[in-house]
């Protein structure tokens, strides 16, 4: 792990699913919207070091409903300083916006971003004005059990000139920042840069397409085993971005540091290389009528897998 303060993002991953429930009385997956042809996935929650070049999860939780959020995000930070993570910046999904989580991390000594959970009705409330602006808000519990929650409101306004989606006029980015001077002066939110360092948790959703490359086909309902596929996936990736950066990476001047050379080494190359390891010590499952498998060819490595 670094040495120093890192940032680090929590986020959601949903795994689809089309069976039935083992317990249909207590199920075990989420009602999301429809997405593949059903509307109902396993959500599980990951804790990213985020950087300029790489990702690196270290820590999963499996999360069955949105009551449990507070829970959830309280054991993925005790899972991460147990494995040895400073954490500097703490970059938050939309989805844990609510007075509970946000009333846990407003007790610790961590700096917050988090963008707002609003309807139409009330973003009108911040969508006015051409320069981006600090404003406040009390977040108040909706089943009044505690006293309000203060939040300082970072809107920030940006011109979009149609490049995407062809659209033209303000944009209006509404983030709730918690703390702002976590360790020393390095981690303080200025209003300016509140989206560009938010933006850097972007990449998460590109390393959890690659690591999808990783999990098995399954018609398992057991959340123990879905957990267990995801965690194995997880930490194929994560060993393929240590390898990246040990062997395919290269210095340079400049703020990032690093060039990682992706082509000599994709994650697909990886698995593969795995796969022909494994089926050398364990040997290979034939098909059905002891027929042996045709050979797969190794088309980066030039090898043959029998």
């Amino acid at each position: 792990m670094p040495p120093h303060p890192v940032d680090v993002a929590v986020d959601f991953h949903e795994i689809p699913y089309y069976g039935t429930a083992i317990d249909p009385k207590r199920p075990q997956f989420v009602k999301t919207k429809e997405e593949r042809g059903t509307h109902r996935a396993y959500r599980y929650a990951t804790l990213d070091i985020v950087t300029r070049n790489f990702r690196l999860t270290v820590a999963l939780r499996y999360l069955d409903h949105r009551g449990r959020l507070a829970a959830v995000l309280m054991d993925l930070l005790r899972d991460a300083r147990a494995a040895g993570v400073q954490i500097g910046r703490l970059y938050l999904d939309r989805e844990f916006y609510g007075y509970e989580p946000l009333r846990y991390l407003a007790e610790q000594p961590l700096t917050v971003i988090t963008p707002l959970r609003l309807g139409s009705s009330q973003r009108k409330r911040w969508e006015h004005g051409q320069r981006s602006y600090v404003a406040e808000h009390w977040l108040k519990d909706s089943k009044g059990r505690g006293a309000p929650l203060h939040l300082r409101i970072h809107v920030v306004v940006r011109y979009q000139k149609g490049v995407r989606f062809g659209k033209h006029g303000c944009q209006y980015l509404i983030y709730a920042v918690l703390g702002g001077l976590a360790l020393d002066d390095r981690h303080e939110v200025r209003l300016p840069k509140t989206h560009e360092l938010y933006r850097r948790r972007f990449g998460i959703e590109s390393s959890y397409r690659v690591a999808q490359q990783g999990l098995p086909r399954t018609c398992a309902r057991s959340v123990p085993w879905r957990l267990l596929y995801l965690a194995v996936a997880l930490l194929l990736e994560n060993e393929w971005v240590i390898l990246r950066l040990q062997y395919t990476s290269e210095g340079r001047s400049g703020p990032t540091g690093l060039i990682l050379r992706e082509e000599l080494l994709r994650f697909a190359d990886l698995l593969e290389l795995l796969f022909l390891g494994v089926g050398r010590v364990l040997g290979t499952v034939r098909q059905a009528g002891n027929r042996k498998p045709p050979p797969r060819r190794l088309k980066r490595w030039g090898m043959t897998l029998r």
